[in-house]
Formats: C-alpha cells, sequence, structure tokens
C-alpha cells in the first residue's frame, strides 16, 4: 500500500463550479516541523468560488487545489515536532494556500491546534475560517463594544452566523437580513430578522431603531448594497465590508466598483468610517499566537455547547462541484462542509 497515494481536487482554469476536477497526487513526507494530516472534513466558503470563477489582482494561480480549512487525523510527523502525535484530531487554516479539498495535507505544526473530545468534525470544520474571521472583525476592524447595535448582511450564511453567535455571546444589539426560511434562524440567535426580498432594509432599521445601527457588516458588496447600507447607520457608524457575494452575479468588475463606492462613503460629511479588515490570507499567518489560541478558544466554546454552528450541508469531496453549485444558488442557513468516506 502506498501510504503517499491520495487524491485532491484541482482547478486547472477558471469557471463554474464544473471546473472542479478529482484527480489522484502523491502526498509527501512531512519534512522538518511538519505534520501530515489525513482530512475527514474541509469547508467550502464563498472566497473558493470567488477566486474558482474570476481572476483579480492578488488570486491563487492555477492550477490550485482549494479549500481553506480542514479537520482531520494526524498521519505522519516530520523531525522536531514533539506538540503533535499520530492519530491525534486537528484542525488547521492555510492562509489562503488552499489544499482542503483533498484527502491529505501536509502543514507546518505551528499552523495546527488540538480538536477537543466532543466536538463533531463538521462542526469543528464549520468554525475554523468563518468563526476565526467573525472574532478578527467584531474585536479589530468594527470594534463593536456593549450597547451599540449591529446589522448583519446575510446573517444565515456561513460566516453570518458565525458573526451573530458572537454577538449574541457578547450581548450586542443586533439584526440581520435574510430570506424568509432563515427569520427563525436569524431570530434564534439573538437578532431581530429583516427579510431583505420583502422589506426594504434601509427602512426597517430605521423604523426598528429610529436613528440606525452604529455598525454594519456586509458581505454581499456591490455599489448599490453598500450604499443603502451606509444609510442604515447613525452619524459616526462603520461600514465593514466584508465579502463580495454579488460578484456571483455582476463578475470581478463589482470588487473595484464596491471599493470606489466604500471610499465615496467614507469621504461623505457625517462621520461614517469604513474600517478596512487586516487581510484573512495574510494577518492569522503574522500573528500565529492569536490564531492559535482563538482557534482553540472557539472550539472549547463549541465543545461546551456555547457556540453551534449551523451546517447546510454535507457532502463527499469528490462532488465539491455540487457544493460550489450549492453556495451560488443561495439561500442556505449555515456552512456547507466538504467531507471524506473513512
Amino acid at each position: 500500500m502506498n501510504k503517499n497515494a491520495s487524491n485532491h481536487i484541482v482547478v486547472h482554469k477558471r469557471g463554474g463550479p464544473e471546473v472542479l476536477s478529482w484527480e489522484p497526487v502523491q502526498v509527501r513526507t512531512p519534512g522538518a516541523g511538519e505534520v501530515r494530516v489525513r482530512i475527514e472534513a474541509a469547508g467550502v466558503s464563498g472566497y473558493d468560488l470567488m477566486i474558482r470563477g474570476h481572476w483579480f489582482l492578488g488570486f491563487i494561480k492555477t492550477p490550485y487545489t482549494p479549500g481553506e480549512d480542514f479537520v482531520g487525523i494526524v498521519d505522519a510527523i516530520g523531525p522536531d515536532v514533539s506538540n503533535f502525535t499520530i492519530g491525534q484530531r486537528v484542525a488547521g487554516w492555510t492562509f489562503g494556500q488552499g489544499g482542503g479539498y483533498a484527502e491529505m495535507i501536509v502543514r507546518p505544526a505551528e499552523t495546527l491546534v488540538s480538536v477537543p473530545d466532543g466536538v463533531a468534525l463538521v462542526m469543528a470544520a464549520a468554525i475554523i475560517t468563518n468563526y476565526l474571521t467573525a472574532s478578527l472583525v467584531l474585536e479589530k476592524t468594527a470594534k463593536v463594544r456593549p450597547g451599540e447595535r449591529l446589522l448583519i448582511h446575510g446573517a444565515a450564511g456561513g460566516l453570518g452566523s458565525a458573526l451573530l453567535q458572537l454577538g449574541n455571546l457578547a450581548g450586542f444589539e443586533m439584526f440581520g437580513t435574510g430570506s424568509e426560511k432563515s427569520t427563525d434562524f436569524i431570530a434564534d440567535n439573538g437578532a431581530v430578522p429583516i427579510n431583505y426580498r420583502t422589506e426594504n432594509f434601509v427602512r426597517r432599521i430605521r423604523e426598528l431603531t429610529g436613528d440606525g445601527v452604529d455598525v454594519v457588516i456586509d458581505v454581499v458588496g456591490g455599489p448599490c448594497q453598500l450604499w443603502r447600507s451606509s444609510r442604515c447607520l447613525r452619524r459616526g457608524g462603520r461600514l465593514v465590508m466584508l465579502g463580495m457575494a454579488s460578484i456571483y452575479e455582476s463578475g470581478a468588475a463589482i470588487i473595484p466598483l464596491s471599493l470606489l463606492t466604500a471610499g465615496t462613503v467614507a469621504l461623505w460629511p457625517n462621520g461614517v468610517s469604513v474600517p478596512m479588515s487586516p487581510s484573512m490570507l495574510s494577518f492569522p499567518a503574522k500573528n500565529l499566537d492569536w490564531y492559535r489560541d482563538t482557534l482553540t478558544d472557539l472550539l472549547e466554546k463549541a465543545a461546551a455547547g456555547r457556540l453551534r454552528p449551523a451546517i447546510a450541508a454535507e457532502i463527499p469531496v469528490p462532488e465539491a462541484p455540487q457544493s460550489h453549485a450549492m453556495l451560488e444558488t443561495g439561500g442556505l442557513v449555515g456552512k456547507v462542509v466538504l467531507t471524506n468516506s473513512k
């Protein structure tokens, strides 16, 4: 038996979900300071879809294997690794390097954390990227303070639900936009639901609050969406751009147009600011203590039942094209997770 034989998803050219190809690969033996992990589950993110379907400056080059996070069992250990053992379950983030849509991956030991007992592997996979991103945005970008009001767009999606749950733990006053089928989920996680399909969210926020919210976190993007989001803010509020879901319909041109709109909002004489988040492709890698401590804390909260990530679907890794098609269709509640059979 070839212990290095594996399979992974490869993107050879950008396009629709059909460009995700399941192919054999030889995975190398871990070197000094490295660990090889047999992947059990990997998260599917909007970022995965964006770089698969579009090219923009700074995007990873083809061919590549998608997947920013993973959970699995330590399969082999390189020299100088003493904090992990064979058979231990670990979780990790690849910091924009991809590789999670696979059966095995080799990563630096310093980028892995142990998964505590009591956390289902799909739950652990759902936490990594989304809850770390949400933690960074709430604490360091938006700097939401107790007593402030927070509007979250796409509140039932993978990232939106992470923001909801962490905001609920912190005791923030929250409002969340979503479709009709996500109304109960949003309410159950501590926010006032707003149906973006049947309600004007700007008018609704004004009706509910009188003078607006302190922070809007927008995962949709696009000039019109961002401008309307800015109108939900009270004087001195903060508008945080956290995604470009509208890229699926409008193409990569939506990115510079969104940045231009954000710049205009920041210059408008009403005290509104548009704080930019540290890059999630570089900040964790440059701040490994923050990354490991925060991820460990999130997983421990999940083990204690304080965080319950919503799982929209579990799909076998070879069927990754289906997962991307589902995410592009939208309307999901929670995170889509890819799994490998035992």
